[in-house]
């Protein structure tokens, strides 16, 4: 909670006349309240801070690191090309209009969208997941300018700088696809897609052959938007071990770039490859149900993670699990199922539960407006007006005080102060804040050939809301929703009663729509919960060996522990060690007394048959640079390979260097090996590259490492490192 020194903190004298107000207009019914924060008819509240809306241009807030020193925004931008927003209360109307506003501020003078305050230029993520949640409605021009920036000399969808050099220990870049297809739906531009389809096609097939895993069906890369590495990863795990990780966020991305690309294939292309694009999508879709749905929980597991022997982390991962909803890779009952289950704190539903204990908030220990405002769709999609309610209150709230739309909050506290980096006007934020009216309250789905509506309003917030001046393609909408529910008691095209709720995109002109809903909702329910920590990760780790045998030993605090062997649970223990008895892959995990156990231990292995050779030799992207590497095993068969190399071009936090290279097994392609930055000027550090498993002969085989076409990194122009040795374990 705030600190006194906090709560008095004295705002200037300009905004004395707003305080006054703000004491006047305190009351008006409850719309949403729960133990930390009141939303009612008239105003915010939260521990002594309130914030008012006297018109639909003007917001006053006493929260003490609001935007304005002044203590008030009021409207100063044109709005009037964009659509007007009338509500049951004037707050919600001051709030679209402050997203409006920031919207436009967000146009840079090269006409290209800025990702925030303190964030300058386009990010291909950040623009992307905005122009997904209404920016591609109210921005259109300047969110096609700011996708097409982010695509490189070679025409591919750029991933931005990320861990250990960006692509492809990243890969969600191809959110850029969905998009682009977004953008499509918006303006029904045949141009676009023919402008678009060559892009996505080069980039997926890239993705393809680079990051594709046989043995889960899954694509490698970096958690989408959680790409802050101790944040949301345990700490062992270094730049190689992200990129073999399987993320939820990502696999959606992928797969519904996948999908996109099977339509654009199948209207542009060879009917052949359009074929394969949507067996690929479809593959994909099932590993991630496969690979991670868990009944247990009724959610899916945020990522797979390890080494040779993968293993779940059960967090609930709240861009990923919506992503699901929408995007239909969880079927309707466990959805619905799902949003009732999701665990929501106070301030809104955090980026992931439960918290990593030791990590300032900023993913971890935080609610992010743009992840709920994706959060609101999947639950409006669901019918669950409980979820809704809370969503779009929490949304409110942080808009109302801050008089921004702020980057992130604190979820223990509801406070913009607090995280790591924070930042104001930021693009998704303001796109989350115009989500919740453009495509919950007022219900629109853009589709190909038209617009569909499916609104939800809450019980709660009844009442008649109207979008006017609504420019969706060649036309221009006044649409109302009146009442509330999540079903369509009547629908009208210019006071014609239609059967469908559905606005075809072949009409032009001006157009009115009025939608009537039914006051039911097929779900509901919320589970609020607490703000749980797990245990710290268990560390150090290692495995002895003395005359009573090998033994695998940690150190933590907890009281009792399972113990993995190759991924397996195989014991469970309340002592700091464990014998090893077989040859493989041993890791520990801490048990909490809450449910919650801790992240597993950094992967120790022994191995009896264990070989390693040594390389001493410099890679480049010069012809005939490859290495080849004979070596002997003494049994046939799936061995592990791993290089210990170094990668010195730039820290493995930024920069785009990562060095990929293709891996050839006795003449025939294995797959590749990545290679990621380590440090700047690190020289002599030398790390495990990402794990390969191989099909070995026994005695002499040839690996080779060579640079192909899809080994091509974002840099493009270096790409490059030293490989001191090869490392083969053999898979048991």
């Amino acid at each position: 909670m705030p600190t006194n020194d906090f709560k008095m903190k004295i705002l200037n004298t300009t905004a004395v006349a707003g305080l006054l107000v703000l004491s006047a207009c305190s009351g008006g019914s409850d719309i949403y309240s729960n133990g930390e924060f009141t939303w009612t008819t008239q105003a915010v509240i939260q521990d002594g801070y309130k914030a008012y809306a006297p018109d639909s241009r003007t917001i006053v807030s006493n929260y003490p690191d609001a935007e304005y020193e002044s203590g008030q925004w009021h409207l100063s931008e044109d709005l009037s090309g964009l659509p007007a927003y009338t509500a049951p209360t004037t707050l919600e109307e001051a709030i679209f209009n402050l997203s409006l506003e920031e919207s436009v501020r967000a146009v840079e003078p090269d006409s290209t969208l800025r990702t925030g305050v303190n964030w300058g230029g386009v990010w291909t993520r950040d623009v992307s997941y905005s122009t997904i949640l209404g920016i591609s409605m109210i921005q259109t021009e300047a969110a096609q300018k700011s996708l097409m920036a982010k695509v490189d000399r070679l025409g591919r969808i750029i991933q931005d700088t990320g861990t250990g050099g960006s692509w492809p220990c990243s890969t969600d870049r191809m959110i850029w696809v969905m998009a682009a297809y977004e953008l499509y739906k918006a303006t029904g531009d045949e141009s676009w897609k023919e402008t678009v389809y060559p892009i996505i096609k080069r980039s997926l097939e890239n993705d393809r052959l680079t990051v594709y895993d046989t043995a889960t069906g899954l694509m490698r890369g970096e958690s989408s938007f959680l790409d802050w590495r101790k944040q949301e990863y345990p700490l062992w795990m270094n730049p190689s071990d992200i990129f073999q990780s399987e993320n939820l966020g990502t696999e959606c991305v992928h797969y519904a770039a996948w999908d996109i690309l099977a339509k654009l294939e199948g209207e542009l292309g060879d009917g052949t490859e359009a074929a394969r694009y949507r067996q690929f999508a479809d593959s994909l879709k099932n590993a991630i149900n496969d690979n991670l749905w868990m009944p247990d929980k009724g959610w899916y597991a945020q990522y797979l993670y390890g080494r040779e022997y993968p293993i779940r982390s059960p967090r609930f991962e709240t861009l990923g699990e919506a992503l699901t909803i929408l995007l239909d890779i969880c079927p309707g009952p466990e959805a619905a199922s799902m949003v009732a289950k999701a665990p929501c704190e106070d301030f809104g539903i955090p980026c992931f539960h439960p918290q990593i204990k030791g990590i300032p908030p900023y993913h971890n220990d935080a609610m992010w407006p743009f992840v709920q405002g994706f959060w609101n769709r999947a639950a409006a999609k669901t019918g669950n007006p409980d979820a809704v309610l809370h969503g779009i209150a929490c949304i409110y709230r942080a808009a109302a005080l801050f008089l921004t739309n702020k980057e992130n909050v604190v979820i223990y506290n509801g406070h913009c102060k607090g995280t790591e980096i924070n930042s104001s006007r930021q693009l998704w934020s303001i796109a989350g804040a115009l989500s919740s009216v453009l495509n919950v309250l007022m219900g629109i789905d853009m589709q190909d050939d038209g617009i569909a509506f499916r609104p939800l309003v809450p019980r709660e917030m009844a009442g008649e809301r109207k979008l006017e001046q609504f420019r969706w393609r060649n036309s221009v909408l006044d649409i109302s929703v009146d009442g509330y529910g999540a079903g369509i008691k009547s629908f009208s095209i210019d006071g014609e009663q239609c059967d469908r709720a559905f606005f075809p995109g072949s009409l032009e002109g001006r157009h009115s729509i009025s939608i009537t809903l039914d006051g039911k909702f097929p779900s509901g329910g919320i589970n609020m919960t607490a703000n749980p920590y797990t245990p710290g990760t268990p560390a150090p780790a290692k495995v002895l060996g003395s005359s009573l045998g090998r033994h695998f030993v940690w150190a933590s605090d907890a009281d009792s522990f399972i113990i993995l062997r190759n991924g397996i649970p195989v014991d469970t223990t309340s002592l700091g060690s464990f014998h090893v008895e077989e040859d493989g892959e041993y890791q520990v995990i801490a048990m909490g007394r809450d449910g919650w156990n801790s992240f597993a231990s950094e992967p120790l292995e022994y191995y009896s048959d264990e070989i390693v050779a040594k390389i001493g030799f410099k890679t480049t992207k010069t012809a005939g640079s490859g290495i080849k590497i004979n070596i002997s095993v003494p049994h046939g068969g799936p061995w592990f390979a791993r290089f210990r190399y170094n990668n010195p071009q730039a820290n493995f936090e930024d920069d785009n260097k990562c060095c990929n290279r293709t891996v050839k097994v006795n003449g025939r392609k294995a797959g590749l090996v990545v290679f990621p930055q380590l440090g700047k000027g690190l020289t002599e550090l030398l790390l495990n590259s990402s794990c390969l498993k191989l099909d070995l002969e026994e005695g002499q085989n040839t690996i080779e490492l060579e640079f192909t076409e899809e080994n091509e990194n974002m840099n493009i122009d270096v790409n490059e490192c030293y490989i001191e040795d090869i490392r083969l374990t053999p898979a048991i």
